[in-house]
């Protein structure tokens, strides 16, 4: 018995370890999220969310359900350096290259289970339909009543969202005032400048 009782015991220090490692790398995950939104604020393209942990780092941060967080995040990250990009050289295909990356990912998130962050993918798809609907070309623009579906969803999966709000409401009194009715491509100002933080940026309220 005593073999058994050793063996026992081993097995029960070993878990006391384990739960210890796990427990401090759930603590690294919320210090990376809280350090990167800080970092995000103040220079959105230095920003990082990468926790230090001693186990596999899928462990805590399945546990925590980040992924969808992480996601975001990484989009809205995104969303920041595409207005960095400009025309260049390349006449706007760079641009046009990371826009459609950008909404596929966004379009993704937007179906995830969280209707918060689902509200959040809506609100910034609708500043970039807004976006494609101001250039000019041979193309012509995207009708600007794709921008005010996505707002209207955005305000739909979460009414608290003060940004989509703001937005809709915004760009419904632009498009009134103009005479313009929705699915007009004629606009010429964009949603204000929103608040910084973690979805910091211009123009547009709430990236």
């Amino acid at each position: 018995m005593r073999p058994l009782r050793m063996a026992l015991a081993l097995v029960l220090v070993a878990l006391g370890v384990l739960a210890i490692l796990f427990a401090t790398d759930l603590r690294s995950w919320r210090s990376a999220l809280a350090s990167g939104d800080t970092r995000f604020a103040q220079a959105p393209a230095s920003a990082g969310w990468t926790a230090r942990t001693t186990l596999p780092a899928g462990l805590s941060r399945g546990l925590l359900g980040l992924s969808g967080q992480l996601a975001f995040r990484s989009a809205d990250q995104s969303f920041v350096a595409l207005h960095a990009v400009g025309n260049g050289v390349d006449n706007g295909y760079a641009e046009s290259r990371a826009r459609g990356t950008l909404e596929a990912v966004l379009l993704s998130l937007a179906q995830g289970p969280n209707a918060l962050e689902d509200s959040e993918a809506e609100n910034l798809l609708g500043i970039l339909a807004f976006a494609d609907s101001e250039q000019n070309g041979p193309s012509g623009p995207a009708p600007v009543d794709r921008s005010v579906a996505d707002f209207q969803a955005a305000v739909q999966l979460d009414p608290g969202n003060e940004d989509a709000k703001f937005n809709l409401e915004w760009l419904l009194r632009e498009l009134a005032a103009k005479g313009t009715r929705s699915g007009s491509t004629s606009s010429s100002i964009g949603p204000s400048k929103g608040h910084q933080g973690a979805n910091g940026g211009t123009p547009g309220k709430g990236y």
